[in-house]
């Protein structure tokens, strides 16, 4: 018999909406014994998302850097249901589920009808913690969704990976005339884009620069014919006046003047971008850059599970508000909802949108209601506020990770970075 069927069915009913770095860390620390415990997500593993970027160019596999859900749960007797939140009912305390799974058999199995199972499901719950993260922000730009690659899941490196190599490729083959049109196109399959100077625009530009400078030369010797003017090139716009803006000014120069100095990276501030075409960035201003891939990492926006399917809950800039406890401040919720992660907003904090946040976060609370259970009130008001203790962090992967961890040099400290990585990795507990 599993250990879920010897539970007592008067356990409370927790319901975990996530497998990001908040809700993983809440799993790992929840204790399974105390509650019936829940799982929906429409991904079955979380993502080690510092080091994606890493996966584009085959530094590091895309299995390395994910860690299934699958083990942990059997472990503890959780139970997993790969789906997507559609609603949330707080009156009568239920999760509507969509069923992931059955979407793609429509899509990719058109001929096995399925829909005698139904396409969703309800979970009651007795406490819900909400840690369903984000997704990229397009700001409304035309042509966005449909040109450019994200860098926000294990696919979408797999995805802009798979570009990289039919770039140069494409690129490779005999051209019939050196006629100036052919070279153009030519150049475009060699031109790289990334839009935005943020930690993962960094982190991506970072890697491609020193791939092309290490590796392209003798992978791809036919796609530059010996012509310096064919050499590949990425060009990262940020439409401010600086990268990395949430980060110290230091780290901020030193970014700057890493990839300025890698001779393969055009960085360009103040370059707003007004549409994205098929093969083309255009700038406002009427600027063109012919490109053969476009990658788009412009900060991050609300689900539409949380601006629809919860949309009775208060929210601060599209995120759900919290108090210190990570309840929700909305009285619908109060005591019997949490949100945790980029979906949440804590009320009269400036907490930044990275995985430490999130991590600490599902530690607190998994702690948290460990200890005082789930009462019919206000369900942790004596437990102590949450606060954030940054450990150091990391801007991007190859112009040498965070310059104040340890009080390292950068370089130096990019060394340890990935040390903390692979241990990170190497404890999950299965």
């Amino acid at each position: 018999m599993s250990i879920a069927a010897r539970r007592s069915a008067t356990l409370p009913n927790l319901v975990v909406l996530g497998t990001g770095w908040g809700s993983f860390s809440f799993l790992k620390n929840i204790d399974a014994s105390k509650f019936n415990v829940s799982v929906v997500s429409p991904r079955d593993h979380m993502l080690f998302t510092p080091l994606l970027a890493s996966t584009t160019v085959g530094t590091l596999e895309h299995r390395s850097v994910i860690e299934s859900l699958r083990p942990m749960a059997a472990a503890k007797g959780v139970k997993f249901y790969q789906g997507e939140a559609l609603t949330v009912n707080p009156e009568k305390r239920t999760v509507t589920v969509g069923k992931a799974v059955l979407d793609r058999f429509k899509r990719e199995h058109r001929k096995l009808d399925l829909s005698v199972l139904g396409e969703k499901f309800t979970l009651p719950y007795d406490a819900l913690v909400v840690g369903v993260g984000a997704v990229p922000n397009t700001f409304g730009i035309p042509g966005v969704e449909d040109n450019t690659f994200f860098l926000k899941e294990a696919r979408d490196g797999k995805l802009i990976r798979g570009r990289i190599h039919d770039c140069f490729e494409a690129a490779s083959y005999p051209m019939e005339d050196e006629d100036r049109a052919s070279v153009e196109a030519r150049k475009a399959l060699l031109t790289f884009c990334v839009v935005g100077g943020g930690p993962t625009g960094c982190e991506f530009a970072a890697e491609l620069t020193d791939y092309i400078n290490q590796d392209v030369g003798r992978a791809y010797p036919n796609a530059f014919s010996g012509s310096t003017n064919l050499w590949p090139r990425v060009v990262l716009l940020e439409a401010s006046g600086e990268l990395l803006g949430a980060f110290d000014t230091s780290l901020r120069s030193y970014a700057l003047k890493k990839l300025h100095k890698s001779g393969n990276c055009e960085v360009r501030l103040g370059a707003a971008v007004e549409r994205v075409e098929p093969g083309v960035v255009v700038l406002k201003g009427g600027e063109k850059i012919r490109c053969g891939l476009v990658v788009w990492s412009t900060g991050i926006g609300p689900r539409k599970f949380v601006t629809e399917g919860m949309k009775w809950a208060k929210r601060t800039n599209g995120r759900i508000e919290v108090d210190d406890r990570l309840q929700l401040v909305d009285p619908k919720g109060k005591g019997r909802i949490f949100a945790l992660g980029d979906c949440a907003h804590v009320s009269g904090s400036i907490y930044p949108a990275i995985a430490q946040v999130a991590e600490q976060q599902g530690t607190y609370l998994a702690k948290a209601l460990n200890t005082k259970g789930i009462p019919d009130k206000d369900i942790i008001n004596s437990q102590e506020s949450f606060h954030f203790a940054s450990k150091g962090s990391k801007p991007n992967n190859s112009i040498g990770g965070p310059a104040k961890l340890l009080h390292a040099q950068p370089d130096q400290s990019f060394i340890l970075y990935r040390q903390v990585c692979s241990l990170t990795l190497a404890t999950t507990p299965a």
